[in-house]
């Protein structure tokens, strides 16, 4: 694979989102007003920008607020997410500016003044709250969807709000036929994979869905042949050889546990909108999820008011993020500390003894760009120091705690500590995450349970309480309703040397604390751009040459290991003996669909099958003959959020054995924001 093409092909996105939304403002005749949802700007400047919104028809723009609607002067465009209460506010809005118009003069249906573009798509609950609120045939919906937005190199986002709360914690699929569509465009551009693997209940669906779209579309141009028949997914060579779609809760721990990279960081103090940080000194994720009257014990006169900006989390738009962002923190702060003497040195460069010509193209030429680099440098040095005064002074113990927690050691000082933090430091997302984590590996017992409970309630109220439940619905917590039944079972004293987690993660090799054998290792420099590089602080003898460093050494994500085990397979018989144990696992493809194909169309749909039952199936010498991949290229789309340290260890595996992984999901995420969307379900 052509590694140009192929990135030339994930801007192509891009072009297709645009062609969509072209043909809507096309469709609606005349200038029109747009009025968008303040959370959908950020990514619709991956799409275009003002002046290409003014090209198609657009006068002016307006961010969307219920209280204060903007003067009524021509047709309006709204663009607004998939959320029933903001379709509501907007119907309201549009009841306003229809009491101020004549009652005598009647709508002229065939001109609606009113359009409202939905995304990713609209619901039957929207027509039918249309209906009730009297404007069906004066307000025309739409749906749209820009598929995947490219944030960084091989990064890609469908940038949808409330997946994982949608699909985990409220079991509405619904948002799972939007993400089917763009894995179907993406096929459509890309080539569908010869390998196609899922993980999880909600992963199978989407590629139903999208199986069964695909059969539809071949059914439909059945008997079309020659330049107008439309292309298919299988009808041009894949540029990725698999692809790998995995439920955000089959890897819990990758978003739970705290990382020790610098990108991963960011996330855990700043909030992230399509690939932009906000850099604000006066607030941030922990201040926001402390407790107030913690807070105010430390009676210090307010720093002087910072002006809050944005960073761009993308490699080619910040040298300096570039550079930094998969290195481990310790180092991110001696080097930035470094170029920041280096440019002023440079400042000073200017001398009186120039010459009029050397004092000219220094003031033209050398004076923009240290300014220019030494106010991308001061956002940098802003956010690391709310990282060192926010979590530094507790990191390491945390980071031991994390340890202990993934190793099933020291039980009670793991419950000790976070009933401490529940009574001195409690925070809301956070503490919750750490006890998630807990139950996620270790599991809770009865008692153990209700303690925490409490503790939580008693900080936080007692309204809380039904959050509770959300996390049982999300697999993150205990069966509160099953007390009595738990109680009974936590009074039997049973030794257990190993959970089912780590008996699965022991099997995965996703542990190097315990076991660091058939681990990936990289050359010097592997993890990042310099070549000295230095060992993590603990997490026995792993390294930057493992992409468990994400995780100071105690973990490697799930979708990272795998990718190396499909890619290090020397035939499907020796990947049946790596992965043949997950049950879960299926496969499909375009190489299990080639025998099935009868005058282009699928004659029934082949269902995923498991490792164990195509190494048994007449589908196994076709099988054998792709492994080991000639080109190891791979895709991978987790269903609920992507973390930036799973994106961190696949670069670094990318690095190591020489492959090209292209990560996306629906959204960048932390475990913060994972947690903080189950607390507002």
């Amino acid at each position: 694979m052509d590694p140009s093409s192929s990135g030339g092909k994930l801007l192509g996105f891009r072009q297709i989102a645009q062609e969509k939304l072209q043909h809507v403002f096309y469709s609606i005749p005349s200038e029109k007003d747009l009025i968008i949802e303040p959370s959908l700007i950020k990514p619709l400047e991956h799409v275009c920008g003002a002046s290409w919104l003014r090209k198609k028809g657009i006068d002016k723009i307006f961010k969307f607020d219920p209280k204060n609607p903007p003067p009524k002067r021509k047709q309006f465009v709204y663009f607004i997410a998939s959320n029933l209460l903001t379709f509501k506010s907007v119907l309201d809005q549009i009841s306003g500016y229809q009491s101020q118009t004549s009652s005598l003069m009647e709508p002229d249906i065939r001109n609606k003044q009113y359009h409202v573009l939905v995304l990713p798509s609209v619901l039957a609950s929207f027509e039918h709250l249309l209906e009730e609120e009297g404007l069906h045939g004066i307000v025309e919906l739409y749906n749209f969807q820009w598929d995947f937005l490219l944030l960084d190199e091989s990064l890609l986002s469908l940038e949808l709000p409330n997946v994982f709360a949608d699909v985990f914690v409220r079991k509405d699929t619904t948002p799972l036929g939007s993400i089917a569509q763009s894995i179907r465009i993406f096929n459509l551009i890309m080539g569908k994979p010869h390998l196609v693997f899922s993980l999880g209940e909600n992963a199978e669906k989407i590629l139903q869905m999208v199986q069964r779209m695909e059969a539809n579309r071949r059914t439909v141009v059945t008997g079309k042949e020659g330049p107008n028949r439309p292309e298919q997914p299988g009808d041009k060579e894949p540029e990725y050889a698999a692809m790998l779609i995995l439920d955000r809760d089959r890897d819990y721990p990758a978003c739970l546990l705290t990382p020790v990279v610098y990108c991963g960081l960011l996330l855990e103090i700043q909030t992230l909108n399509s690939g932009s940080l906000v850099v604000d000194g006066d607030s941030n994720k922990i201040k926001a999820g402390r407790l107030a009257f913690l807070q105010q014990t430390h009676q210090q006169p307010p720093p002087p008011k910072q002006e809050a900006t944005s960073l761009r989390m993308s490699g080619a738009q910040d040298m300096i993020y570039l550079e930094h962002r998969y290195r481990h923190f310790s180092e991110v702060i001696s080097l930035l500390s470094s170029q920041a003497k280096t440019l002023g040195l440079e400042g000073k460069a200017y001398s009186r003894e120039m010459k009029l010509h050397e004092m000219k193209d220094y003031v033209t030429n050398k004076l923009p760009k240290v300014a220019a680099a030494k106010k991308e440098l001061f956002k940098h040095l802003r956010l690391c120091e709310t990282i060192v005064e926010e979590i530094g002074a507790n990191f390491e113990k945390h980071q031991m705690i994390e340890e202990s927690i993934l190793t099933n050691t020291n039980r009670k000082q793991i419950m000790n500590y976070i009933l401490e933090l529940l009574s001195s430091d409690a925070h809301q997302y956070n503490t919750l995450r750490l006890i998630c984590l807990y139950h996620v590996t270790i599991g809770l017992t009865g008692e153990d349970m209700t303690k925490l409970m409490t503790g939580y309630l008693n900080a936080f109220g007692y309204r809380h309480l039904s959050l509770f439940h959300n996390l049982f619905q999300a697999r993150l917590f205990p069966d509160t309703t099953n007390l009595s039944k738990t109680k009974i079972l936590a009074q039997i004293s049973i030794p257990t040397l190993k959970t089912p987690f780590q008996i699965e993660a022991n099997k995965l090799k996703q542990l190097p604390t315990v076991s660091n054998d058939s681990v990936p290792t990289a050359t010097a420099g592997a993890a990042g751009s310099r070549t000295d590089r230095t060992e993590v602080t603990s997490g026995g003898n792993v390294g930057k040459s493992c992409p468990s460093y994400v995780f100071n050494g105690n973990y490697i994500p799930l979708i990272t290991q795998l990718t190396h085990m499909i890619f290090a397979a020397s035939s499907f018989d020796n990947l049946n003996t790596r992965l043949g144990h997950l049950e879960r696992l299926k496969v499909s493809g375009r190489v299990l669909e080639q025998g099935h194909l009868h005058g282009g169309s699928i004659d029934a749909l082949i269902a995923p099958k498991t490792i164990k039952e195509l190494s048994a199936s007449s589908h196994k010498a076709a099988l054998n003959q792709l492994f080991p991949f000639k080109e190891k290229t791979m895709f991978i789309f987790i269903v609920g959020g992507i973390t930036y340290a799973e994106i961190a260890a696949c670069h670094l595996l990318e690095r190591t054995i020489g492959a090209k992984i292209v990560l996306s999901s629906d959204r960048i995420i932390a475990g913060h924001d994972l947690i903080e969307s189950v607390v507002n379900c």
